[in-house]
């Protein structure tokens, strides 16, 4: 499993996000930055994403070993630092 600080900004860029995640066959959650475990939500669900709207930072969580692809796909929307 791996997690991820992800960021997005605007109606289109979770709209874009839930696209591209939705992509991969395994699990993939979304999370406030620094929330419980049980505070995930489906990544690939728009309606989930949308109702992080008011958080600035967000944590990805993929149960995967093998994020590569995964990764090269969401690099637009990755937080920095």
């Amino acid at each position: 499993m791996a997690e991820i600080k992800v960021r997005l900004n605007d109606i289109e860029s979770m709209e874009s996000f839930t696209k591209t995640v939705s992509q991969f066959d395994y699990n993939i959650y979304l999370r406030p930055e620094n929330e419980s475990e049980e505070t995930k939500l489906n990544a690939k669900s728009i309606l989930s994403v949308i109702s992080l709207v008011f958080y600035k930072r967000l944590e990805l969580i993929a149960q995967t070993d093998d994020i590569g692809e995964l990764l090269t796909k969401i690099q637009p929307y990755l937080a920095n630092g």
